[in-house]
């Protein structure tokens, strides 16, 4: 968002959001979040007073907090519910003025902007088949109302169309860290970047960020 990356981390006494520098991966700035919460998807997006904001998910509480992007100052939080009665992918949708939401189940769920309350879901299939364990989103910016979404567990970006819930494109990058060290943990995390079809991508605990474009 405006040029910047910016990163939230889980787990109870561990999670943060972060400002990192695109060239060198370190972090500008970081604001820890209350000890209580596990930290989740975070997204940027302007409200309705024209201010650059970011929405921030936990994962069990069901509380869900919004930043001003120039300060890290929470300037509202809020309670939400799911089915499974947890957090974890946000990214906004601008040309709606929207949030769309997942919860490790096969729904994602769409949010007014100003109200945060739920207007619709859609389960995603593929293949008539409902996929579970949709993880982060990433709206994108290309006009065709779809997004990409981690599948937790798997190597892969799926693309959905936000109107339907199908998946129309995978995305494998079963080879993109092969070589992983022990700690390294499964393929987790998708942003957009300051040029169209490139993203940055991630997984938990992985000690690289790679930036990647899209065939």
């Amino acid at each position: 968002m405006n040029g910047r990356l910016y990163e939230g981390t889980g787990y109870e006494g561990f999670s943060k959001l972060m400002e990192l520098d695109t060239v060198s991966g370190e972090v500008i700035r970081s604001v820890p979040v209350d000890s209580k919460y596990f930290g989740e998807g975070i997204a940027g997006f302007v409200d309705e007073t024209g201010r650059s904001c970011i929405i921030q998910l936990t994962y069990h509480a069901l509380k869900g907090f919004i930043y001003d992007a120039n300060t890290f100052e929470i300037i509202r939080e809020f309670d939400f519910d799911t089915v499974t009665k947890e957090g974890w992918g946000i990214t906004y949708d601008d040309v709606n003025q929207q949030f769309v939401v997942s919860d490790g189940s096969h729904f994602l769920y769409f949010w007014d902007r100003d109200t945060l309350k739920e207007t619709r879901r859609v389960p995603v299939t593929w293949n008539k088949r409902n996929i579970p364990h949709i993880n982060e989103l990433e709206f994108l910016p290309d006009g065709n109302n779809e997004l990409l979404a981690n599948v937790f567990f798997h190597n892969v970006l799926v693309r959905i169309d936000l109107e339907t819930g199908r998946i129309t494109q995978i995305h494998n990058f079963t080879n993109l860290y092969q070589d992983r060290i022990p700690t390294a943990d499964v393929f987790n995390g998708v942003s957009i970047t300051d040029k169209p079809n490139e993203f940055w991508v991630t997984g938990k605990y992985w000690p690289h960020l790679y930036r990647i474009k899209l065939l």
